[in-house]
């Protein structure tokens, strides 16, 4: 038979005193004479009593928990933001659940005091479908995608198009002219990484920019889909936001189609690290050698990159400190305090080997 568990009643029982006077000594909350506050703790002691916490944070209003909603359990990079959320809430007392399923439903039944989302997409896709029936603070990374929200939605930004315009910096630095890109969705999504190589190329003098650009979208019959993704239909906004994406496997297709179109891009920059990883992995594959062969440059700065050879050259963004800021935006709105609807995330370059300097030869 389950041990029923001491209460506040059966400490005041055996006490002689009142479950009001009991609480004020557990809280600490008001005034009780010594001798009998030592009492009642040495009673809760040997009873072994410990506190409800769904019972607290009904009392209080607060769970002391925060949810971070996160499509690609796969990719590093959101690991090393949820880490850095970490960093701060256990500070500030606080517990970050983790729900990789992005399965908004499950809100109702689930005790916290607010939630970080993984990008805009899907915040604003929480905000119009689910949010305004549950009025749970919000915050998101964001990207520089400026997609707009049904309300005010505080962010923690990092500005992908001076972290893209960096990337192509150090390649034209290193003498390459001819830099294709690597990118998980069409030029005219107007995603931000791909507008800024457009522009940037184009404005040194690259015409034929559609030419360099390698498009692999998820309805790339070539790709392995998922169940969930095998009857797509680009209508079902749900499925578009919340399906996770294999970004390491549209990187190892996007180098064969290099070599498909018979590019002469001396370059390519991935949408991402795992982007960038998984051209390697492709490029390998045929039999080419990177850097030697073909340059590759990655976005994000995720430590499994450190497990590759060559390393990837990449701009580090530093998802952990990202993360962190979300989460201090979050509990600072939580309790109250003052907190920015707009927070900026920094970034730097990190040269490696797989980048060949070509002006050496």
């Amino acid at each position: 038979m389950e041990k029923k568990l001491a209460t506040r009643q059966d400490i005041a029982q055996k006490a002689g005193t009142s479950v009001s006077v009991v609480s004020r000594a557990l809280n600490n909350s008001g005034y009780v004479a010594r001798e009998k506050k030592e009492k009642i703790l040495k009673i809760a002691d040997e009873l072994n009593y410990a506190p409800n916490p769904v019972a607290i944070s009904l009392q209080k209003k607060r769970t002391r928990q925060i949810l971070f909603y996160c499509k690609n359990v796969d990719n590093a990079f959101n690991i090393q933001l949820y880490k850095g959320m970490l960093d701060v809430a256990v500070d500030r007392g606080y517990m970050v659940l983790f729900n990789g399923q992005i399965a908004f439903e499950e809100i109702k039944s689930t005790l916290v005091d607010g939630i970080i989302m993984q990008d805009q997409s899907v915040a604003r896709f929480y905000l119009e479908n689910y949010g305004k029936n549950y009025h749970l603070p919000v915050v998101s990374a964001s990207y520089s995608d400026n997609l707009h929200t049904s309300h005010p939605l505080p962010v923690v930004d990092v500005d992908m198009f001076k972290v893209a315009e960096t990337a192509l910096e150090y390649l034209w630095k290193l003498g390459h002219r001819r830099i294709a890109v690597g990118m998980p969705y069409t030029l005219q999504d107007g995603q931000a990484r791909g507008i800024a190589w457009n522009a940037w190329m184009k404005d040194r003098g690259m015409k034929n920019t559609e030419d360099y650009y390698i498009a692999v979208t998820r309805r790339d019959p070539r790709l392995k889909c998922d169940e969930r993704m095998k009857n797509f239909r680009e209508e079902v906004a749900e499925e578009w936001v919340t399906v996770s994406e294999d970004f390491f496997g549209k990187g190892v297709l996007a180098a064969h189609l290099w070599r498909e179109r018979g590019m002469d891009a001396t370059a390519i920059l991935g949408f991402n690290d795992d982007f960038a990883l998984g051209l390697i992995r492709g490029f390998q594959e045929m039999g080419m050698k990177v850097p030697e062969d073909i340059s590759v440059m990655g976005i994000d700065g995720i430590d499994t990159r450190k497990y590759v050879t060559p390393l990837l050259s990449t701009v580090s963004v530093f998802p952990r400190i990202q993360g962190a800021k979300c989460a201090e935006v979050l509990l600072d709105i939580i309790e109250g305090k003052k907190f920015r609807y707009v927070n900026h995330a920094g970034f730097r370059l990190i040269e490696a080997d797989s980048v060949r300097n070509i002006k050496r030869f």
